[in-house]
């Protein structure tokens, strides 16, 4: 469950700052997640592929913190909402917090994250 603060912050800004808010740190943290399994995966191809995912999520959570910075009218920047927010300011989705203990599980959170 999320912090009560960061509820009640979330719903105070505009409805489509707080939705790019949502999706940008739904990135951001599988890009992380991600990158973490960048040289322990166990084949190249996978990998590069992986790698690029990563790399590809982290520049939509960018695009999507600095919407949701512009839109929410603050001031705060992309690198404000990324890096100097406590970890119960963070909307994301518990599945993109899901350990990388197996490949094949971090594989299928990936699918299910894609599909939906």
């Amino acid at each position: 469950m999320k912090h009560p603060d960061a509820m009640s912050d979330a719903l105070t800004m505009p409805a489509v700052a707080t939705y790019a808010l949502r999706l940008g740190d739904d990135a951001l943290i599988l890009s992380q997640r991600l990158g973490a399994w960048i040289t322990r995966a166990p084949q190249l191809e996978e990998d590069v592929a992986l790698g690029n995912i990563a790399l590809d999520l982290l520049g939509q959570a960018r695009t999507l913190l600095t919407y949701a910075g512009r839109v929410e009218g603050l001031g705060r920047t992309e690198d404000d909402l990324a890096f100097l927010r406590d970890e119960r300011e963070f909307l994301n989705l518990h599945l993109v917090e899901h350990p990388n203990e197996d490949f094949a599980v971090s594989t299928a959170r990936q699918l299910y994250f894609s599909t939906w």
